[in-house]
Formats: structure tokens, sequence, C-alpha cells
């Protein structure tokens, strides 16, 4: 599931490159809608489309390689190329309404569906960690009505992986975009041969789980029939006795817990106030009003945070001095980076927004943004020198472009393999979005290292509890209770985060006439302490798509499980669907749902979860 969710966000990280590079070609705007991404056989993918379209091979080279295509309708090929060839108006209606797709427009089309590819393999070189490159090579005019889905004509019939978005045009709607790329290269797909025998072996693996659940299940009523009718206080006693937890150790867990709540708490506000203070500090340096708006504190790995750091960055690297020594690193966005330093030098508007496009981060923008984090440096030391016991101090040393997914997790390559304390903050210039800034601190250096610990052991005993322990706790409850659905719970398949009761019942309903264990939570119920590795789903059911939905997000997305995480509510928009992805979510479900709609995100995410 990994795999598919990191390509997701992949394919979507090109959609800004795509339009951007695709507008400027042309000349008139190019906008590209909400996506639609998943696996795709030949037959389905040819089903869908009607009329006559315009096929472009595309070839896959590098690390990975095998054969893909571009498919757009044979209209909206002709309007595009069109459209760069400069054709009249009436012109372009006539050619468009008889669908004359002449060689001059093949030939124009055709170096459209060049900057797609070019624009792609540029985001496939910041983000994936193996080389991967798009050619695109000869066109086709198709009838899908016509094609044998058995054939090899015109692409091999195997498992397939599609990204389809609208388009827009200078203020023309056209129909989708459909990049299809060969699934089992990127390891997105097994053979087919492959995913015979995996599904063999999992159905027989669950006959043989199922069969002995049941002996185990009959096996406990005849050893224990007194659990089935125990009183909550009975049970919690019961419980208190099988774990073999003393009061003494509640205790001081409680303390330890208590210490690492305050400690988090004083770093936290530290962190929220060098926030504030750097923004003023660079809107005075650069003239114009920069925001940070602080989104999250949290202790992870370096494996974890790589995994959200996003593409490619630019890195700079803090030496810490003072009671605690050690080394910080700040990472912002190359396009950020690139706009602030270009910012501080002036640079005329036309001449900016080309630089930041071509992510070109030469010596000019290297100094300039180097004076940008020194400012930050500088702040940082005189709030952690000032307002904290252990007096730190920052001193940026260098800078460095990076591309995360390319960096071991499992060594010290490029920033040590430890703990950290990460602060995620969303950075505003002059009402231009700009992405994160992220700052990641080794966990001792602020005395947290204990909230790994406390963290991990949660899960540990989450998942730990015994089957007996757990049945006594819920004995004498009705599972329909109101506040927690399946509180209590060994174990479960599917979680459900909420603040929408209505259609998190009707959705926990169909996941239970299924066979899943269900547990539903609210916004402000804790997530980490309930995530386990036995968790297969989480669905995220929000009233309204929010921020504070998106928060939650990010809570499941850091929780260190590797879990599909479907965000689901009403109205999405292409902001909002970017902002769920960009959170952690791998799909999106539009409510009020129907049962074939969660059917379809169990068949989609649940299989890559398997895989």
């Amino acid at each position: 599931m990994k795999a598919q969710e990191r390509f997701n966000k992949i394919l979507l990280a090109g959609v800004e490159r795509i339009q951007d590079e695709v507008a400027a070609l042309i000349g008139k705007p190019f906008k590209l809608g909400s996506p639609e991404i998943g696996a795709v056989d030949k037959e389905t993918l040819f089903e869908g489309l009607s009329g006559k379209q315009v096929l472009a091979h595309v070839r896959v080279e590098g690390d990975v390689q095998g054969n893909g295509c571009m498919i757009v309708g044979v209209k909206d090929a002709i309007f595009i190329g069109g459209n760069l060839i400069m054709l009249p108006d009436n012109e372009l209606d006539a050619v468009v309404a008889e669908q004359e797709y002449s060689e001059e427009l093949q030939d124009s089309y055709g170096e459209v569906a060049n900057i797609i590819c070019g624009a792609l393999t540029v985001t496939f070189e910041e983000q994936y960690p193996k080389t991967v490159r798009l050619i695109r090579t000869e066109q086709d005019v198709i009838l899908p009505a016509k094609i044998d889905p058995e054939s090899d004509e015109p692409i091999v019939n195997e498992p397939f992986y599609q990204f389809a978005v609208p388009m827009t045009m200078d203020g023309k709607e056209l129909g989708s975009l459909r990049l299809i790329l060969p699934a089992v290269p990127f390891g997105l797909a097994k053979e087919p041969s492959e995913e015979a025998t995996s599904s063999k072996e999992k159905e027989e693996k669950q006959q043989k789980a199922e069969k002995e659940a049941v002996q185990d299940e009959d096996a406990e009523v005849l050893e224990r029939p007194e659990t089935e009718t125990a009183t909550e206080e009975d049970a919690a006693t019961l419980e208190r006795q099988e774990s073999g937890t003393t009061s003494e150790a509640d205790g001081s867990k409680k303390n330890k817990k208590k210490d690492i709540k305050k400690q988090k708490k004083l770093i936290d506000g530290l962190i929220k106030g060098s926030w504030e203070k750097i923004a003023d500090e660079t809107t005075a340096l650069l003239g114009g009003t920069l925001k940070i708006t602080p989104v999250s504190n949290q202790a992870l790995h370096k494996e974890d945070f790589l995994d959200q750091a996003g593409g490619k960055q630019i890195i700079a690297r803090m030496d810490l001095r003072g009671v605690k020594e050690g080394e910080a690193f700040l990472f912002v966005d190359l396009k950020s980076a690139v706009y602030l330093g270009g910012c501080l030098i002036m640079l005329p508007e036309a001449e900016l927004e080309e630089t930041v496009r071509g992510g070109e981060f030469g010596e000019d923008a290297r100094d300039a943004y180097g004076e940008v984090t020194n400012i930050i440096a500088g702040v940082l030391t005189t709030v952690f020198e000032e307002q904290y016991r252990g007096k730190i101090g920052f001193v940026k040393t260098a800078i460095d472009p990076v591309v995360p997914a390319k960096i071991d997790p499992d060594t010290d390559d490029v920033f040590p393999h430890q703990g950290y304390y990460l602060a995620v903050g969303e950075m505003q210039y002059n009402d231009r979005e700009l992405g994160k800034i992220q700052l990641l601190v080794p966990i001792n250096v602020f005395d947290l290292e204990a909230l790994l610990e406390v963290e991990e052991a949660e899960e540990a005993g989450s998942t730990g509890t015994s089957k007996e322990g757990a049945s006594a706790t819920t004995a004498g409850r009705s599972s329909e209770d109101g506040k927690l659905r399946g509180e209590g719970q060994a174990s479960f398949d599917m979680l459900i985060i909420t603040d929408d009761d209505a259609e998190a019942g009707q959705v926990a309903s169909l996941l239970e006439e299924k066979g899943y264990g269900v547990r539903v939570l609210h916004f402000k119920d804790p997530v980490n302490s309930v995530l386990s590795s036995r968790t297969q789903m989480v669905f995220l059911i929000m009233r309204e798509v929010s921020e504070q939905g998106f928060g939650v997000a990010i809570k499941v997305s850091s929780s260190g499980f590797s879990v599909p995480l479907v965000a689901a509510g009403p109205a999405w928009t292409r902001t909002g669907v970017l902002k769920a992805v960009k959170y952690g979510a791998c799909d999106i479900l539009i409510t009020p749902s129907s049962s074939e709609d969660v059917d379809e995100k169990l068949a989609n995410n649940l299989v890559q979860k398997a895989a």
C-alpha cells in the first residue's frame, strides 16, 4: 500500500508542473481538474472510452522499463494542437467539428505530449528513488469499441495504472487526459500468474484462520462461562489481575506521562513563538508579508520523516551549541526556497516566476535563501537561549538540495538515523501558498526521548491486550452504546474517525455486514494508542471537508503504521483532494456513500495492502 500511496503523490505532484509547462508552451491558460488514480486493465480502460481517441505511445526507460500510453479525445487533440499553431478561431472550430487530424496537427499535439512526458519525468527524478524517463513515441487514432482486449494492439493486455484528469484550456472545458503506465514494473501489481497464486494462498489461510477462531471461541465458552456475564467492575478487576499491573507501576507511568506532557507543552510553546518571530523578521527582510501557520509537532524516526517529507527540498544544516550539541535541519520545498531568495534579490515578477517554474537554485538564489536561513537560525537562537533552560544556539552551516525519496532511512546518509522532534508550519507570502517549512531537531536536545518510548509502549500495550481481558471489559455493553463503537475490543479490522455520526454509523454497518470488526473514534479521541499493525484500513469521515479533518489525517499518516487512509466527505474540490493526499490520504470517498462505493474502496486499497 505504501508503494501505491507514494506513487499517487508523485503523479499528483506532477499536475502543477504539467499545467505550467503546457500553458507556457501554448501561451494560454491550461488547467487540470481532480484526478482519478488507480489500477485498470485493458478491457476496462477501453470500455470507458467512446468516440475517436488519439493514443500516443509512451515508453518507460531507466531503472524501470515498460510501455504505456497517453489518451485524449481526437477533438481535444485537435483543439490543443490547433491552439499551439495559432489557427484562427473559425478555422479551428471547423477542423474540430470535422475531426480533421492532419499531419500538422499531429506534430503540434505531439509537442504538447512531449512536454507532459517531460514534466512527469522531472517529477519522478525529484521524488522517485529509481531513475524513470517517459518518452512519447508514435501516435494512433483509435476507435475503442473495435479494440480486442485480448490482443496486443494498440497496447498489450497487462495490468496498468491510470492517471485520468479533466482538462480546461483558455476557459473551454475539454475531456480527460489519461496517462496509462505499466503497473508491474512500478511494483503496483503482480504478474497475473503470481496474483492468482497469491489469491489462492490468501483464501486458504483465511479459511484456516476462521476454522481456528471458531475452535478457540468454542473452547473459551466451555472454560470461562463466567466471563460472559461479568459486570464491568468485575471485568476491570480481572483485567488488572491478568495483566499483572501493580498500583505502584501505574503511578510511575502516570507521573512519567505527566512529565513528558509538561516538557512537550513547553517546547511546543517555544516553537510556536519562534514561527511567529521568524515570520516577522523575514517580513522585515523581504519587504512582503510572510505568515507561518503551525501545523503539527511530533516525535518520529528518520524513516517516518522521509515518508512525509515531500519532493525535492532545500536542507539548511544548523549546528547546535549550548548544553546539548548536535545538528538540526530545516527543510523547505525547492520552489519555495527559490521564490523566497528571488524576492530578496528583487527579481522582476516575470523572471521570478520563470525561475521558480524551472526550479533554478543557482548561486544567486542559494546566497539569497542563505540570508533567509540566517534570520531563521538567529530567531531560534534568541528564543531558545533566552526562554529555555537548556540555552540552545542554532548556527547555519550549509545549504544543499536533497531528494527525500532517495535518502536511505536506515543509515546516516544525509542526516543521522535516530529519533527526532519535527515541527511543521505552512508558509504564505503575500497571499501566495509556499508549502511546508519543517524543523527537525534530535529528540534528545529537547529532552523528549521518553515521548517515543511512551508511544511505543502504548502501542505495544494496545496490541498486547488479551482476548479474555478485552471480552471482560466489554461485557454488558451494547454494541450501539453510543460514544465509541467497538470500544474495548482487543482488535479490529477497520477504524473510522469522524465528526459525522450518521454517515460513520452507516459505513460501520456496511463494514460489519461484510464481516469486519469496526471501531469508531471522534476527532478529539486519541489515535496513536488505538492504531495497530492489525488495522487494515482507516476511514476519515468528515461532515465537511475541513482543516480539522486534515489534522486528523496527519496524525494517522505520522503514526508509524502503513495503513490505507480513505478520506470521506461531501463536495470535494480539486484543492481539497490535493490537500487530503498531501496529508496522507490514498483514496477519496464522496458522501453520502453507498454499499458499492465502500466495496470499491475496499477492493482498491485492501488488495494493495495485502500485496
